[in-house]
C-alpha cells in the first residue's frame, strides 16, 4: 500500500487544487474553505486487489476517486456489486457514509484495477457539509447513486448508530448557585439597611451582589446579569431610565458594534486567511517563522477584531493546518510553541489597543468625560505603547527560553502556492474588507484633523458597508457578537448609577487604606493591585474581574488625584494574564477545537504553564518600567 502524498501535477492527473475546484460537489464551497482543506488532503494509488477500506473500520476518511473501479461488498449490499466513477456525475466518492454521520464504513471497497483516489479527512468534509446544506444534500445524492444495488436507506444527518444520551446529572451547582444568589442579596440588603444607608443605595448594592454571584456560579450567560441590573434599577426607580440604559447610547458601544462589522467583512471575505498564506509564502520555511506568523496574525487582528474569541475563530484553522502538517507526538514541544504563539498573538497586546477587547471599551465608557476625550484610540495606543513594546520583547525572550528545544519542521512551498491558487485573485469582498480597514485606520490616525470622534468614524464605515451590501443580514446575525454588545452596553452605566446612589463614596470610604497607598506610594499600590488581581483571577473570569476592580477603584482614583487611565490600564493588563487554561476563555475554545481535530494531548501544556508564570512577572515588570514614560507624558 502506498502512503498518501501531497502533490501537484503527477502521473498525468490535474493538481489537487484543480481537482477540488472542478469537482461537482466541492466546487460549490467557498475557495477559502477549500484552501484550508488542502493542507490535510492526500493522494494515493491503489493496486488491483487492494482494499481501500473495510466494513466496520472507523470512517475517518472520505475518498474522491480520480479513476478506477471497485467492488463493494458487505451486509448492506448483500452481494458484491461493481462501482466505477462516472466522470459526468457528482458521484465520484466512496466512504460518503462518514459525512452522513456513520462511525464506520458500511461496505468493503476493493480495487478491481489500478486506481487513484484523493483522501480527505472526514472532519473537514463534515464541517463543510454542516456549513453548506447544499453540499450535504449532494453527498446524500452521491451516496444514493453509489448504492444502486443497496436496499437500505442512508442514515439521517448527524445520526450515529448505538448512540445513547446519558442521563442529565443532578444540578447541584445550579441549586447551590441560586440559593447563594438569594442569600447574598438578602444579606447585603439587611447589612446595608442596618448601616443606615439610603433605600436606593441598599437596593443597588443588593442587586450588584446578586449579579456577581450569578457570574461566579455561571448560572446564566455572561450578558444576563448586567441586563438584570438594568431592569431592576428601572423597576425599583433607583435612577431615571435614561441613566440606567445610557451605556447603549455611549460611543464605546457603537465603536464596538462598528469594529465587529468591519471584522465580519474580513472574516467572510477570506482576507485574513489570504494574508496568512501570503505571509507563509514570504517567510523562510521553518518552525520558528511559522510561530512568528501565528503570533503576527493575531497581533494584526487585535485592533480590528475586538474579541479574543472571534480572533481565535479566525486563527484556529491556520493553527490546525500547521499542527496537522507537523505530525505532533504526545506532549510535543513544537505543538506547544505553536499553541502559545497563537494565544500570545490574540491576547498579549489586547490592553494596548483600545479596540483590542470589549473590556477596554467598557473601561473607556466608565471614565469621566474628560478622561474619555483624552484617551481615544491613538492617545490610548501612545500611552500604552511603551508597556506593549516591553511585553513584546519579554514575550519573544521568554518563548526562546521555554521552547528553544522545539524540533524543526517545514511545509513545502508548493502546498502554500496550491492554496493561494485555489483562492485565486482578490475578490470584490476582499477588496471591500481591505478598503474598509484602510479607511478606519486613516480615520483614527487623522482624527485630530477631521475632528470627528472615532466611534462615529467607525459607525460611518459600517453604515456604508450595510448600504452597499458589504455587510448583509447573514453577517450581522452570525459574525457580530451581540451577547458581548449587550454585556458592554449594560455594564457602562454602572458607574453613573453608583454615583447617583452614593455607592461610589461608600466604596472609597471602605478602601481608604488602599487609597492611602495610591496617594503616597504609587509603586506600592501597583504591586498590591497586581498581586490581588492575579489571586482573584484564579477564581473569577477576566471580564468580571475588570468590572469589579474598576467600579471599586475609579472613585478612589478620583479622590486620590490619580489618573483613572493608569488604574484602568493596569487592571486590564493584569486581568488578561492567566496561569491555567480554565482562566482563559479563548484557551478553552482552542482546546475544544484541537480536541475535535484529534490533537488533544499532542502538545506540552506544562511548557505553556511555565511560560505563563514567567509572563505574569514580565507584565508586572513592564508596568513598573513604564512609570517614567507615563511621567514624561504627564499622565502621572
Amino acid at each position: 500500500m502506498q502512503e498518501p502524498t501531497h502533490s501537484g501535477e503527477r502521473g498525468g492527473y490535474p493538481s489537487l487544487s484543480d481537482t477540488l475546484l472542478c469537482d461537482a460537489i466541492l466546487s460549490r464551497a467557498p475557495a477559502s474553505d477549500l484552501a484550508h482543506m488542502l493542507m490535510h488532503v492526500g493522494e494515493r494509488r491503489i493496486e488491483k486487489g487492494e482494499a481501500l477500506f473495510k466494513e466496520g473500520e472507523p470512517a475517518d476518511t472520505v475518498f474522491l476517486v480520480r479513476d478506477g473501479a471497485f467492488s463493494l461488498s458487505g451486509e448492506e449490499v448483500g452481494e458484491v456489486c461493481l462501482w466505477r466513477r462516472d466522470p459526468l456525475a457528482s458521484g465520484g466518492y466512496l466512504g460518503q457514509e462518514a459525512v452522513l454521520g456513520a462511525r464506520g464504513y458500511k461496505v468493503t471497497a476493493v480495487a478491481l484495477e489500478p486506481s487513484s483516489v484523493i483522501e480527505i479527512p472526514t472532519q473537514d468534509i463534515r464541517q463543510l457539509a454542516d456549513a453548506h446544506p447544499e453540499i450535504k444534500n449532494l453527498f446524500f445524492a452521491s451516496y444514493a447513486r453509489r448504492e444502486s444495488c443497496v436496499a437500505s436507506e442512508p442514515p439521517p444527518p448527524g445520526s450515529v448508530s448505538g448512540a445513547t444520551e446519558d442521563a442529565a446529572p443532578f444540578p447541584v451547582r445550579e441549586m447551590v448557585g441560586w440559593c447563594a444568589t438569594l442569600l447574598v442579596a438578602l444579606g447585603c440588603w439587611l447589612g446595608a439597611s442596618r448601616l443606615g444607608l439610603e433605600k436606593n443605595t441598599v437596593f443597588y448594592l443588593a442587586i450588584i451582589a446578586s449579579a456577581v454571584v450569578l457570574w461566579v456560579f455561571q448560572l446564566v450567560p455572561a450578558f444576563a446579569p448586567p441586563l438584570f441590573v438594568v431592569i431592576m434599577v428601572i423597576l425599583l426607580d433607583i435612577v431615571p431610565p435614561d441613566v440606567a440604559v445610557s451605556g447603549f447610547a455611549s460611543g464605546s458601544f457603537f465603536m464596538l458594534l462598528s469594529v465587529f462589522g468591519v471584522g465580519a467583512v474580513m472574516v467572510v471575505s477570506g482576507l485574513t486567511f489570504r494574508l496568512s498564506l501570503m505571509v507563509l509564502s514570504l517567510v523562510p520555511s521553518s518552525s520558528f517563522w511559522y510561530s512568528i506568523c501565528l503570533f503576527s496574525s493575531g497581533l494584526f487582528l487585535t485592533p480590528v477584531v475586538p474579541s479574543q474569541g472571534a480572533r481565535m475563530a479566525i486563527l484556529s484553522p491556520f493553527l490546525v493546518d500547521l499542527m496537522g502538517a507537523s505530525d505532533p507526538q504526545e506532549k510535543d514541544v513544537l505543538g506547544a510553541h505553536f499553541v502559545n504563539s497563537t494565544l500570545g498573538g490574540i491576547g498579549l497586546m489586547a490592553s494596548v489597543f483600545l479596540t483590542g477587547k470589549p473590556a477596554n471599551l467598557i473601561v473607556l465608557g466608565l471614565f469621566d468625560y474628560q478622561t474619555q476625550f483624552a484617551f481615544q484610540w491613538m492617545n490610548w495606543l501612545v500611552a500604552a505603547s511603551f508597556t506593549g513594546l516591553l511585553m513584546l520583547i519579554l514575550f519573544f525572550g521568554t518563548s526562546w527560553v521555554v521552547f528553544r528545544d522545539s524540533r524543526q519542521f517545514r511545509i513545502p512551498r508548493t502546498i502554500v502556492s496550491e492554496q493561494l491558487k485555489v483562492l485565486g485573485p482578490l475578490s470584490s469582498m476582499e477588496w471591500t474588507a481591505a478598503i474598509s480597514v484602510g479607511v478606519l485606520i486613516l480615520g483614527i490616525l487623522f482624527s485630530s484633523v477631521h475632528k470627528v470622534d472615532i466611534p462615529w468614524v467607525a459607525l460611518s464605515i459600517l453604515t456604508v458597508l450595510i448600504l452597499f451590501g458589504g455587510v448583509g443580514k447573514r453577517e450581522i446575525r452570525s459574525h457580530i457578537d451581540w451577547s458581548t454588545l449587550l454585556f458592554v452596553g449594560a455594564i457602562i452605566a454602572w458607574l453613573p448609577v453608583m454615583s447617583l446612589t452614593g455607592l461610589d463614596t461608600l466604596v472609597a470610604k471602605h478602601l481608604d487604606w488602599l487609597g492611602e497607598y495610591m496617594r503616597t506610594s504609587l509603586p506600592m499600590f501597583i504591586g498590591l493591585l497586581c498581586l490581588i488581581i492575579v489571586l482573584v483571577r484564579l477564581f473569577l473570569p477576566e471580564p468580571i474581574t475588570v468590572i469589579l476592580f474598576v467600579t471599586a477603584l475609579f472613585p478612589l482614583a478620583d479622590v486620590s488625584g490619580v489618573s483613572p487611565w493608569i488604574v484602568g490600564f493596569i487592571i486590564l493588563t493584569m486581568a488578561e494574564a492567566y496561569l491555567f487554561s480554565y482562566q482563559c476563555g479563548y484557551f478553552i475554545q482552542l482546546k475544544d477545537i484541537l480536541g475535535l481535530k484529534g490533537f488533544d494531548g499532542l502538545y506540552d501544556e506544562g511548557r505553556i504553564f511555565l511560560f505563563n508564570i514567567l509572563m505574569i512577572m514580565g507584565r508586572v515588570l513592564a508596568i513598573y518600567a513604564s512609570l517614567p514614560f507615563w511621567r514624561y507624558l504627564d499622565i502621572i
